[in-house]
C-alpha cells in the first residue's frame, strides 16, 4: 500500500475535522449535518479508490466492506450517546465538542484493541471459529428481539443507565466536567463495539486497514447523531437489518476458518460480493423502515395512539394543554404527600412544562398553543427537529417522577411505588403490575431512570405497537 495514500487520507480527514469543528461549534442544522456527512463519505470513497489504484481492488473492496460494516453497526452507538447526554442533562450547545472528544478517545481505544486482535488472529487462526459464532449469536438476538426498532433496545441501555448511576452518581448533573462526559462516551463506544470489531475481522485481518475503516466510519458520527437522532426511531427494521449483516459476516468468518482448515466445500466470499450484500441490506433496512413510518399500520395502531393521548389529556377535554400539566402536578403532590411548592412538586411542574413545550414545537400543526388528539396521532413517529431538546425533556420528566414517587430515596421505583405513580395516571393496580413487568427489562425488581426515560421517549416518539413505552403510564 502506497504511503502517500495513507498520508493524503489522514490529511484530508484532519482538514475536514478542523473545518467542521470551526464552523459547527454551536451544533449542526439538518442541512449542515447532511453536508458534512457528504464530505466524510466522499473522503472514504476517494480513499478506497486510491487504495484500489495502488494496492489492488481486492484491498479496496475490503476497505469499502469494512467501512460500511462499521458505519452500519455504529448506528446503535447513537442511542448510547443519547442515553449519556440525557442522563447528564447535557445542553445541546455542549454536545458537539463532547462527542468529538469522546469519539477521539474511542478511536484510540479501538485502535489498541484492533492491533491486539489482528496480532492474535494472524497467529491463532482457530480464533475465527469463536468470533464467527459470536457474530451469529449476536445476529440471532437482534433478529428475534421482540421490538424491531432501534428505540426499543431497553436492555442494553438500561444496563448502561445502571452503570452510570452506580459509578457516576445520580442523574441530571448539569455541571458534569466535559472530560468525564467524553470518557463516558469513549468507554461506552468501546463496550458497544464488541460486535462490530469481530465483524470487520471477518473482512480483513490487516490492522492498518481495520483502523482506517473505523476512523472513516466514526469521524462522521457526530453529524449522523445530529441528523438521525429523530429519524432512527422510524427505521423500524434496523435491528433486523443489523442482525442480517452480523449473520452474513459471521458465516463469512466461519467459512474462512473452515477453508483455512482444508475443508474443500467452504468457499471464501469475495470482497465485491460482501460490499454488495451489506450495502443492499442496509439500503433495504432504511427504505423499508421509512416507508413503514410514513404509512400507519391500520385502525389498531390509530386506536392505540388515541389511548396514549387520553393518558396525557388529564382533564379529558380532548386537547393537551399546559393546564393538564398543572393538574397532573397537583395530583402527584396529593398522591405522595408533597406540597405544591416543595422541591419535588416544583421539579414535577418544571418537567411537565419542559415536556409539553418540546412536544408543542413538534406537534402543534396549527400553532394554537395546544395539541389536539389528531395532531398527537399524526405527529407520533415523525422526525423531531430538536431531538436533543426532546431527550433532555424526557430525562427531566423521568427524574422528576422518580423523585416524587421514590418514597425510600434509593433512586429507583419499586413495584409499590410504581403502582402509586401509575394510579395518578388512571391505571388500576393489576394493570400497573403488568406494566411494571414489561418496563423492568433487566428483571431486577426495580425501575431505574434509564428504563423510565426509554419508556417515556417511546410513548411520545414511537408508533410501534410492541414498544414498551405503550405501558409507560400503566394502562395503555
Amino acid at each position: 500500500m502506497a504511503t502517500w495514500v495513507w498520508a493524503a487520507g489522514a490529511a484530508g480527514l484532519a482538514a475536514a475535522v478542523a473545518a467542521e469543528v470551526a464552523l459547527g461549534r454551536r451544533g449542526f442544522s439538518t442541512r449542515a449535518a447532511l453536508g458534512w456527512i457528504g464530505v466524510y463519505v466522499s473522503l472514504a470513497v476517494a480513499f478506497g479508490l486510491a487504495l484500489g489504484i495502488t494496492a489492488g481492488w481486492v484491498t479496496a473492496g475490503q476497505f469499502y466492506t469494512g467501512y460500511l460494516t462499521e458505519y452500519s453497526l455504529s448506528l446503535d452507538n447513537l442511542f448510547v450517546f443519547s442515553v449519556i447526554m440525557t442522563w447528564f442533562a447535557v445542553a445541546p450547545a455542549r454536545q458537539p465538542r463532547i462527542l468529538l472528544l469522546g469519539i477521539g478517545l474511542a478511536l484510540v481505544l479501538r485502535s489498541a484493541l484492533i492491533v491486539a486482535g489482528a496480532a492474535a488472529l494472524n497467529r491463532f487462526g482457530w480464533l475465527f471459529y469463536p468470533l464467527g459464532a459470536i457474530l451469529v449469536w449476536t445476529a440471532i438476538g437482534l433478529i428475534t428481539s421482540s421490538d424491531a426498532q432501534p428505540d426499543s433496545q431497553p436492555e442494553r441501555h438500561a444496563r448502561l443507565g445502571r452503570w452510570l448511576r452506580r459509578h457516576l452518581g445520580r442523574p441530571g448533573r448539569q455541571a458534569t466536567p466535559w472530560f468525564l462526559l467524553a470518557a463516558a462516551i469513549g468507554l461506552a463506544d468501546l463496550l458497544f463495539a464488541f460486535d462490530s470489531i469481530p465483524a470487520i475481522f471477518g473482512i480483513t485481518t490487516s490492522a492498518l486497514l481495520v483502523v482506517a475503516c473505523n476512523v472513516f466510519a466514526l469521524m462522521g458520527l457526530r453529524q449522523l447523531y445530529a441528523l438521525l437522532a429523530g429519524l432512527l426511531g422510524r427505521i423500524t427494521y434496523l435491528n433486523i437489518g443489523l442482525g442480517f449483516i452480523c449473520a452474513f459476516i459471521g458465516v463469512k468468518l466461519l467459512l474462512r476458518a473452515l477453508h483455512g482448515s482444508g475443508v474443500s466445500w467452504a468457499a471464501e466470499i469475495p470482497a465485491w460480493l460482501s460490499v454488495l450484500v451489506i450495502a443492499a441490506v442496509l439500503l433495504a433496512t432504511v427504505v423499508a423502515g421509512v416507508v413503514m413510518g410514513r404509512h400507519p399500520r391500520g385502525t389498531a395502531e390509530h386506536a392505540l395512539l388515541e389511548r396514549r393521548f387520553a393518558v396525557i389529556d388529564t382533564d379529558g377535554n380532548g386537547v393537551w394543554q399546559r393546564d393538564d400539566g398543572h393538574l397532573l402536578t397537583r395530583r402527584l403532590c396529593q398522591a405522595f404527600g408533597y406540597a405544591a411548592d416543595s422541591a419535588a412538586g416544583r421539579a414535577v411542574a418544571a418537567a411537565q412544562q419542559a415536556l409539553f413545550d418540546a412536544m408543542l414545537a413538534h406537534m402543534d400543526a396549527n400553532d394554537d398553543q395546544e395539541i389536539s388528539r389528531d395532531e398527537f396521532v399524526a405527529a407520533v413517529g415523525l422526525d423531531i427537529a430538536d431531538r436533543p431538546g426532546f431527550d433532555a425533556a424526557v430525562g427531566t420528566t423521568a427524574h422528576s417522577l422518580i423523585q416524587a414517587a421514590d418514597a425510600d430515596g434509593n433512586g429507583v421505583l419499586e413495584p409499590g411505588e410504581y403502582t402509586r405513580l401509575a394510579a395518578v395516571y388512571g391505571a388500576a393496580a393489576e394493570d400497573a403490575e403488568r406494566a411494571f413487568g414489561r418496563l423492568d427489562q433487566d428483571r431486577n425488581g426495580v425501575l431505574d431512570a434509564a428504563e423510565l426515560m426509554l419508556a417515556i421517549g417511546q410513548f411520545f416518539a414511537s408508533r410501534d405497537p410492541q414498544a414498551g413505552g405503550n405501558l409507560a403510564f400503566g394502562h395503555v
